[in-house]
């Protein structure tokens, strides 16, 4: 009997104290701010003409999307298939579908 009164105030002793660490989470936040919103409008516009915008969970650069070539369609094929043929492009495992070269 002793050893059972004496289980439930140790478990109600540890039930205390991780309901006691709770309290303070999550901890407050300093939200005051020393820019106006004009400023940080500004800043995020010059960001984005400079590319410094980040993108992505891996925290690579942004890039601009690439404007449209002197090269056709057909040109652009054929570099590929000459590029292929010599081996220039090769294909790990995690390619799919996989290409032969």
């Amino acid at each position: 009997m002793k050893t059972l009164v004496s289980a439930l105030i140790l478990s109600a002793s540890f039930i205390g104290a991780a309901q006691a660490g709770e309290l303070d989470y999550p901890p407050p936040l300093n939200t005051q701010s020393t820019v106006t919103r004009a400023q940080v409008q500004q800043e995020l516009a010059a960001a984005r003409a400079n590319g410094e915008l980040v993108s992505g969970e891996e925290g690579y650069a942004s890039t601009a999307f690439a404007q449209a070539g002197d090269k056709t369609r057909a040109q652009v094929r054929e570099e590929l298939a000459a590029a292929r043929s010599q081996g220039l492009t090769e294909g790990g495992e995690l390619d799919y579908p996989p290409v032969q070269g």
